[in-house]
Formats: structure tokens, sequence, C-alpha cells
């Protein structure tokens, strides 16, 4: 299992504005992350499904989700 700092880190390579769209689609519910992961899916490039992989993963494994949206929120709150 990947501990805290090393997601922590990798989060930490995220640009702010992308940390906040991430953080705000994690903290929906199912439904709507389902609709986000198939817009993503839409692009056909790597990129896009990449992130409507992380997306469907994390929808999978809710402890998992929640603790990606406790670092982003702690990363969030380091910066202001």
């Amino acid at each position: 299992m990947t501990s805290d700092a090393d997601l922590r880190d990798l989060l930490g390579t995220l640009s702010p504005l992308a940390r906040e769209h991430l953080r705000d689609v994690l903290i929906r519910d199912q439904a709507d992350r389902d609709a986000i992961a198939s817009q993503l899916l839409r692009y056909r490039d790597e990129r896009g499904t990449a992130w409507a992989s992380l997306v469907d993963r994390l929808t999978l494994d809710p402890e998992l989700r929640r603790r990606y949206v406790r670092l982003l929120g702690e990363l969030d709150a380091e910066e202001q």
C-alpha cells in the first residue's frame, strides 16, 4: 500500500488548479464521478484515459478516495 507521504508527493506534482479539480470530482457522488470519467474517455488520449482510470479506481475504493481527498485538502491548506 502506498504511504500518505508517497501520495502527498505525487499529488504535490499537480498544479493547484488540477488538485482542486481532482478534489471536486472525488467529493461528488458516484453517479457524477461516473459521468466525469465517461467524459474524460471521450478525449481518446492517454491523459484522459489515465484520469478516467484514476477516478474509476478511487470510486471503487472509498477508503483510498477519502485518503486522496484528505491529502488534497491538506496540500491546499498548506498553500494558503
